[in-house]
């Protein structure tokens, strides 16, 4: 009998209040600097397809998802928290945190993972994290994962995978100082071995998930692709018809298709949630070695659409209607506030802590059209500054960057990157537009046909109120970025700077089961 009331619960798992026999398993894997054109599944005519395709195939894929913020440290925060940067302080300096910055993640927020491990979860990360570093010295660690809700940690990127972190440019002394690799709180390499990275960051995610396939768990995969450098293994360098960037791609891909085999031999598919996501828009600025943003304009560090709008695929065999299409506008933010409640909390978040997430799950059913769209608007924000907002079907941009006068030829040599170039970092050089522009982007998401505003004042009327409503929910807190102190790089002999603590023994003989 109980069984058979199990499975009745799962037929109607959508029908009725979150009811289930045991707590479901959740995999985030966030890419970098991924544009929503760069998956084969995403119309890439030349992207070979992989295991992430395949993960579209079998589930949900999203066609108005959007990133929190168009670089790195604050959409990451967002993430973690389902609260938009500007809340939690992660605005100011350069718009990312720097591997000397004292800042990072306030540990008085609340984190996915803290919240997940609350409910009887086993919680691990792996890869990027580019949340803070070290507080009041180097090497106290204070910003990292582990303080943050996280069981297990392993292969780390705590600040980024560089430009600088490419042997075949840069000498071990440019590298040494921003290409470090930790496995928990102890760094490992310094300079970073980039051909092993992604094996590192699969075999650990891998690892994670069979220690802990008996329990509920959480991993959080910061893949550290498509970020420049462009640096693959030998497995995939020189594979893609795309060049380097569809290798890394490619490899990025294979990452993913290992962790999803493991959960299909562990036969725990039908329990488990993976979701695929970009954490922002494509670095135009590097030709060859940067990605698509697809028919949408702009890219990393803008808030024109391919900045913000992202990939995002769901799977869940069983849950999720195989090969079904999203139109709905959501958010990253979502992913918390719908985790959790799928976990069975309730009480999502901190008492009097104001979430910007929106719980979705039921948007993952097969009548998921008819659901009434849980957005009403999103604000997109310029570290301290209102850019932009989306209402319906409407961006209404009130400054804007100008991604036209910026010739993206000019950091190029026969497609290869002469710098690494961010035409878009400093906040302070867009636009003010009074009145604002505006554009359908039903029909038109290249927004590329402006709309008069004077035909539209409802609609800019009611964008103002909702502004107006949303300041009124936001309050001062210390400010992240920007406290910089050359006292806390990271160096793991100083004044050395250069370690290599891995065995890689137990990699030389790696097969790589999910070859394209």
């Amino acid at each position: 009998m109980i069984k058979l009331t199990c499975w009745v619960v799962l037929i109607i798992f959508f029908q009725v209040e979150n009811v289930y026999c045991e707590k479901p398993n959740f995999i985030i894997v966030y890419a970098d600097d991924f544009g929503y054109g760069d998956l084969q599944s995403y119309g890439h005519p030349t992207q070979e397809k992989g295991p992430i395709d395949v993960l579209a195939d079998e589930g949900m894929r999203f066609t108005q998802w959007y990133a929190p913020d168009s670089l790195c440290t604050p959409s990451r925060a967002a993430l973690l928290t389902g609260r938009l940067p500007i809340r939690i302080g992660m605005v100011g300096g350069d718009r990312v945190l720097w591997q000397t910055e004292s800042g990072g993640l306030p540990k008085n927020e609340t984190t996915i993972a803290e919240a997940l491990k609350e409910n009887g979860y086993r919680t691990g990360m792996v890869g990027k994290w580019h949340l803070g570093i070290n507080e009041f010295s180097a090497g106290d660690g204070h910003h990292l994962p582990h303080h943050h809700g996280f069981d297990f940690v392993g292969a780390l990127l705590p600040f980024t995978f560089h430009w600088l972190c490419d042997p075949n440019k840069f000498s071990d002394d440019n590298m040494s100082s921003k290409c470090f690799l930790y496995c928990n709180a102890t760094m490992k390499e310094q300079p970073i071995n980039p051909e092993m990275l992604t094996q590192r960051i699969a075999a650990d995610a891998v690892q994670f998930v069979k220690d802990n396939h008996d329990n509920p768990f959480f991993l959080y995969m910061g893949m550290p692709q498509t970020h420049t450098a462009m640096i693959c293994s030998t497995k995939f360098c020189n594979k893609s018809r795309r060049g380097i960037y569809g290798d890394n791609v490619n490899e990025m891909s294979w990452a993913v298709g290992e962790v999803v085999n493991v959960v299909k031999q562990l036969g725990i598919e039908e329990n488990t949630l993976v979701m695929f996501i970009s954490d922002h828009g494509p670095q135009l600025e590097e030709c060859f070695h940067g990605g698509s943003p697809g028919p949408l304009k702009g890219g990393k560090a803008s808030s024109w659409e391919g900045g913000i709008r992202v990939p995002s695929i769901a799977w869940w065999p069983g849950k999720i209607p195989p090969g079904s299409v999203n139109h709905h506008v959501l958010s990253t933010m979502d992913v918390f506030p719908t985790l959790l409640a799928l976990a069975g909390e309730n009480n999502v978040g901190k008492q009097g802590t104001f979430l910007d997430g929106i719980r979705v799950d039921q948007l993952f059913a097969e009548n998921h059209e008819n659901v009434k769209p849980p957005h009403k608007i999103l604000f997109h924000y310029c570290s301290k500054q209102l850019f932009a907002v989306r209402l319906g079907r409407y961006k209404i941009h009130y400054y804007t960057q100008n991604v036209e006068a910026h010739n993206y030829s000019s950091n190029c040599v026969d497609g290869q990157p002469m710098g690494d170039m961010i035409a878009n970092m400093d906040c302070s050089r867009a636009t003010k537009q009074s009145p604002p522009i505006m554009f359908d982007l039903e029909t038109d998401p290249g927004e590329r046909f402006q709309l008069e505003a004077s035909l539209h004042e409802d609609v800019l009327t009611e964008a103002q109120t909702l502004i107006d409503e949303h300041r009124k929910t936001l309050t001062p807190v210390p400010q992240q970025l920007g406290n910089w102190n050359d006292d806390l790089q990271p160096c793991c002999n100083p004044p050395h700077c250069k370690c290599n603590e891995y065995d890689d023994s137990k990699f030389q003989q790696q097969v790589y089961k999910n070859e394209l």
